[in-house]
This record gives C-alpha cells, structure tokens and sequence, in this order.
C-alpha cells in the first residue's frame, strides 16, 4: 500500500506495449512478455503494480497500452480506474506513448511529478526501488529530468548505459553527461572498469510539463501530436514520429540526472536471461528429467520434458509450438518470428 505520506503531486505511468517477439513462443503479438510469470511468482505486470503501490494508491496509477491489449490489461488488473486507462491509437514506440501520458497526467494536475516504468521488468528489492523513485521524485521537483540508473554487475553488451558526469557514490543523484547504446565487449568491460557508467533502465521521473516543455524544444512535432491526442484529436496521433523516448527527447534534453539503483533489478531480455532468472531462484518449470545437460532450462508445464547430452540450451514447450535454442543464442528469437511473418504464419504471431 502506498504510505501515508505519499506527496499529492507523485503519479506512476505504466508502460505496457511490446511486440511479443522476444519470448516467442510463450509470448505473442496478443500476449506481450509482461502477461508472463518469468519470475516464478505473478505475471510480470502485475508485480509492477503492486510494486508501484507502495508509492502511490489506484488513483495515480495510468497504463499505457495499444488497443489490442486492453481486455489483458484490465483482467490483470482489475483495480486500475477506467479512466486510468490511457489506449495508444497506433503502436509509434515509446516516445508518443510517454509523451502522451505526460499530457493526459497533466491536463488533470498541472504540477504533477510522473514516475515512468516499464511493465515487464523485475526489481527483487521493492524497498531500495521505492527509495530511490522517491529520490528521483525530489530532484525532479527540482525541474531536473531524472533517470534511474542500474549500478552494472557485469560488462553486459545487451544495455544502453548511462555515462555520469562524475563517479555515482552512493545513492546521491548525479548529472548525465551522454547516453550511450549498447556496447561491444571491449567497450562494456572498459565502461564498467572506469565506475562512471550505469545501466539505463528505462525508468524516468520528472515533472509532466517540464518533460513536454523539453519535447516541445526538441522534438515539436512530436509534443504538437501528443498534446492535442489527449485534448481528444485522436487523427493526429499519427503526425507524431516513430521513435523511443531516449532518442526523440532524452540525448537532447539538458538537465538531465540520474538517481543510482541498487535493487535487483533486470530487464530479463532475453530466455537466456530468464532461464538465469531460474536457476538463481531454484525454480523447476513442469516436470523434467535433465541427464549430462549442465546449464539447460526448462519451461514447459504440459508435459513432462526430458533431456539426455543436451547441454547449455532452453527449451520452452506450448501448446503449438517448441523452441529449443542455445544459451547464448537467446536473442536470436526474433529470426524466428520473422521467418514466420515470411512464411504468412499468423496464428503463431
């Protein structure tokens, strides 16, 4: 439950879009990976949710979503306002959608500080995350435009990362000098070596007109198309460009910082990563027999699945489809759902 002490002006964006390409075959265009239990306990939603609960009550809390996933998202959470409730006319990527709900939140409170999260990530330690959105929120109120930046535990290459103006020393906010895309190996082990970097996580806090304010700078057709989407002109959503929050505002923006985190977070992009999600907790998806197939996961409950000399791969079993890929191989996924778009395959998309 959100405490007693929550500021009046905190409300919590959902982002809850995506391809579904990713977690083929669990997921699906219909059924993105955030209607997934990757962790072992609810759909990965509906553990945002009551995450996010813990700073703010239902009444602050909107999701964003395309039409097709409105009846999910509403079955998921059945404690969401209606009114909260804010349908993308057309997938355009992240920017249109946080630009949107930047607008909608603010056409009912001027000075809000929204909290921006995607749905389909896992934070391990509520507490720490709570914390820290509540530092961001502060240094937003400040009329800084906040990120929250995961301290790397390892050279990872599948992150863009966050360079810091100085090195981030405990939890303390610092200004970001550059955004960075995903490295190669070299760059990575380098990025972690010099402690200036963090992980860009995706997350962001700031106030809803301070971000458009910066949208209107930097990207204007864009914050004109967002603007008068949520006074009701749904036609010019499309006049809107197609592209992330990072590079249509946030690598232009001045006044950028970033709030460390340190909370167990991951944005579990691929089934290699959900199968390390797996074994760190100890957790058996369906009954399995694995003979000499060191570092193989499972996910299948419909059957049992054995394995004999089939080491380092993921297997995941539904009802219409079996993948079986390599560990490092994970992110390759997405050839598989383009090779079925090719082959015109829609009942498996």
């Amino acid at each position: 439950m959100a405490g007693r002490s929550t500021p009046r002006d905190l409300h919590v964006v959902l982002l809850a879009g995506g391809s579904g390409t990713r977690f083929w075959p669990q997921s699906r265009k219909r059924h993105p990976k955030q209607f997934l239990a990757l962790s072992g306990g609810d759909l990965l939603l509906l553990e945002t949710w009551k995450r996010v609960r813990k700073l703010v009550g239902p009444a602050k809390i909107w999701v964003v979503a395309p039409r097709p996933l409105v009846q999910k998202i509403r079955k998921a959470l059945p404690q969401l306002r209606k009114d909260r409730l804010i349908v993308e006319p057309s997938p355009r990527d992240t920017g249109p959608a946080v630009g949107l709900a930047c607008a909608a939140v603010s056409r009912e409170q001027a000075d809000a500080v929204v909290a921006i999260f995607p749905t389909d990530h896992v934070v391990e330690r509520g507490d720490r995350f709570v914390t820290a959105v509540r530092r961001a929120a502060a240094e937003a109120r400040r009329g800084a435009l906040v990120c929250l930046g995961v301290r790397p535990s390892r050279p990872a290459t599948g992150f863009g990362y966050l360079r810091c103006a100085r090195k981030p020393i405990g939890a303390a906010a610092v200004e970001v000098s550059r955004f960075v895309e995903k490295p190669n190996a070299t760059r990575a082990k380098r990025f972690l070596r010099s402690g200036l970097y963090l992980w860009n996580a995706g997350m962001f806090v700031w106030k809803a007109e301070a971000f458009l304010d910066e949208m209107r700078r930097v990207a204007p057709e864009m914050e004109r198309a967002v603007r008068q989407c949520a006074a009701g002109k749904r036609s010019r959503w499309n006049d809107a460009p197609r592209l992330s929050v990072d590079y249509a505002v946030m690598e232009k923006a001045k006044n950028v910082r970033v709030v460390p985190l340190d909370a167990g977070w991951d944005d579990v992009g691929s089934w290699d990563a959900a199968a390390r999600l797996a074994e760190s907790k100890g957790r058996i998806h369906g009954e399995q027999i694995k003979i000499d197939s060191a570092d193989s996961v499972i996910f299948g409950d419909r059957r049992l699945i054995a394995l004999i000399d089939v080491p380092g791969v993921t297997v995941v079993d539904t009802p219409d489809a079996l993948l079986v890929v390599s560990r490092e191989s994970g992110e390759r996924v997405k050839e598989v759902v383009e090779e079925l778009k090719r082959r015109k395959r829609e009942e498996l998309l």
